[in-house]
């Protein structure tokens, strides 16, 4: 059952979001195929790929390389919730993509989405129950949102997204959104939700100009219940804003899941801002609620310059910044949520901000490392940062 951190979701985004439904395509709207798992749609041209937003639910396959260069692409799949409840994420399913997407190991390339008032943004707006994004992969892409804001998929709420790369010169920037807590939530191939993603990389300028509340990193930024496995990611993260927290290198957050292993990340990240916080070269928060489960982090290994030129930026590990606490949740979260960190190196430098390991940042009684390595990450003079209970009031 997933725990809701509330924080992260999005409240009242139904407004901002465009809403373009399914209708059921045809043979006409496509290259070939009959929209079944043994028989997909076949997608050669701008347009064809356009026609997916008819048949929300079928099966695809890319059979060429295309080019949106000339589109302000439109996303596949809206997010609008369910129902009237405040916090809902659960999306809509005759709105959303719920289908199989398999990219057949081609290329989209320019993706292009200027909405900073808009969310869940990219080049699938929202993917949820079923739905799977896979073996795609996305070149040179621009995209500017508000909330939920990836190149690949916005909000993933489906299975997974597995074996798709984002590569070349991309900048996705978010934080535009005035409205709903959800204002950041940015990456490179998911914004955020809680699907799996599994063997992906993404290359990739991230920008976050928000303040309170925003979540961000290079491959993905605010995830839940989600499994990450196999991933990279290389570039850079510019936070701007001020009270943020969950910022991470690889991923902002992987709340509540099981594992993050056999992932790498080699970033530079910029806090500009003041009171940022849970900031990590790897993730920026993960972990688990209660002393018996826990998210394990393994087998991974960051390179990360990260700089803060702000005051009172703090938790800040080589890895990940700790498990998620702040004390205006405490109602929901009474302490830190637990991590265990095992087999993984740290190098590059952390300059500033205050509770700095070079494995974690924080480190409650619920959370370890071991077997970590961190020789050659510069500034900060011990792998956990602090570990003592009496420090939860500073958070």
């Amino acid at each position: 059952m997933r725990k809701k951190i509330g924080i992260l979701w999005v409240l009242l985004i139904a407004a901002f979001v465009f809403m373009s439904g399914g209708c059921g395509g045809g043979s006409s709207d496509f290259a070939g195929g009959s929209g079944t798992s043994d028989d997909p749609w076949q997608i050669t041209t701008p347009v064809q790929l356009a026609n997916v937003k008819k048949d929300l639910d079928a099966h695809f396959v890319l059979t060429g390389d295309i080019d949106l260069a000339a589109e302000n692409w439109a996303p596949i799949g809206d997010f609008v919730p369910a129902s009237d409840n405040p916090g809902d994420e659960t999306p809509d399913m005759e709105l959303a993509f719920t289908g199989v997407f398999d990219g057949g190991g081609r290329t989209i390339s320019n993706v292009t989405i200027d909405n900073s008032a808009g969310a869940a943004i990219g080049l699938f707006g929202c993917v949820a129950g079923d739905g799977v994004v896979s073996n795609l992969t996305v070149k040179d892409a621009d995209v500017k949102g508000g909330a939920l804001v990836a190149a690949v998929v916005g909000y993933g709420a489906g299975k997974a997204v597995e074996n798709v790369h984002l590569v070349g010169d991309n900048r996705i920037e978010g934080g535009g959104l005035t409205e709903g807590t959800a204002r950041g939530m940015v990456g490179g191939i998911v914004g955020g939700g809680f699907c799996d993603i599994i063997d992906c990389s993404a290359e990739a300028e991230i920008i976050l100009d928000v303040s309170s509340e925003g979540v961000v990193g290079v491959l993905a930024g605010g995830m839940e219940d989600s499994d990450i496995i196999g991933c990279s990611a290389k570039g850079t993260v510019t936070v701007t804003g001020n009270n943020n927290f969950g910022i991470g290198g690889l991923v902002g957050s992987a709340q509540e899941s099981d594992t993050v292993q056999n992932c790498t990340s080699d970033v530079v990240m910029k806090i500009t801002g003041n009171g940022n916080d849970l900031i990590g070269g790897l993730a920026g928060f993960a972990g688990k609620e209660g002393d018996s489960e826990y998210t394990l982090i393994s087998e991974c290994e960051a390179k990360a310059s990260i700089t803060m030129t702000g005051s009172d930026n703090k938790r800040i590990g080589g890895i990940v910044g700790g498990g998620f606490y702040v004390n205006m949740y405490s109602t929901y979260f009474p302490k830190p949520c637990a991590i265990q960190i095992k087999d993984c190196e740290t190098s590059g430098s952390i300059a500033g901000g205050s509770y700095v390991g070079s494995i974690i940042g924080y480190a409650y009684n619920n959370s370890t490392v071991t077997n970590c390595t961190s020789t050659a990450m510069s500034g900060p003079s011990n792998q956990i940062g602090s570990s003592d209970p009496n420090d939860l009031s500073n958070f």
